[in-house]
């Protein structure tokens, strides 16, 4: 399907402790929850009341968010990244801290929100289109978050690595999730 330049490869993968987490991209909103379970179900009259659950794409974003994350691959800033596809933050954080064999904590109040009210359910399962999430090396904040401006993205430090296994959720000044990140994946975090 295609090749490509081995030193320009980045995984999905969390490791070392205090590195910083980020999200980037598209703002975060209530489009695609339960998308993946949607995605599973027959199509009728009746699934057609979930329609929300559909995430509707921007190409143009797309394409600036690609350029962006190929720039801190290319860049060296970054320990792995991944997209944020079904079960958004929930999958990608407890898949790369799992791969990584290291915990992860994130604040729900740092995440870039596009609606009112969203509860820490909603915010942990949106599978909003155009999101990333970025393990970057300590001490690269800043060019991160440069290469995301350049590219009018938002990019926000909302978490960090932790040397536990455990995926700590935060909203509010309240822990509301802690869960050993293996336990939300399958086999290998794969």
């Amino acid at each position: 399907v295609g090749i490509c330049k081995i030193d320009r490869m980045a995984t999905a993968t969390a490791k070392g402790e205090g590195n910083p987490v980020f999200i980037v991209g598209s703002s975060t909103g209530r489009d695609g929850i339960h998308g993946a379970t949607f995605a599973s179900e027959e199509i009728s009259e009746k699934s057609e009341l979930k329609r929300p659950s559909v995430q509707i794409g921007d190409p143009f974003t797309e394409k600036l968010l690609m350029e962006a994350s190929l720039e801190i691959i290319k860049d060296d800033l970054i320990v792995g990244i991944q997209d944020m596809g079904a079960a958004g933050i929930t999958c990608c954080s407890s898949e790369m801290a799992a791969r990584g064999e290291c915990g992860i904590e994130i604040n729900l109040n740092l995440v870039p929100v596009r609606e009112d009210r969203m509860t820490a359910y909603e915010i942990m399962l949106s599978e909003s289109q155009e999101r990333m999430l970025v393990v970057g090396k300590k001490g690269k904040e800043r060019e991160i978050k440069e290469v995301f401006r350049k590219w009018d993205l938002k990019c926000v430090e909302m978490g960090k690595v932790t040397s536990g296994k455990n995926m700590k959720v935060w909203m509010g000044g309240k822990i509301v999730a802690d869960i050993p990140a293996d336990a939300l994946v399958l086999g290998d975090g794969a």
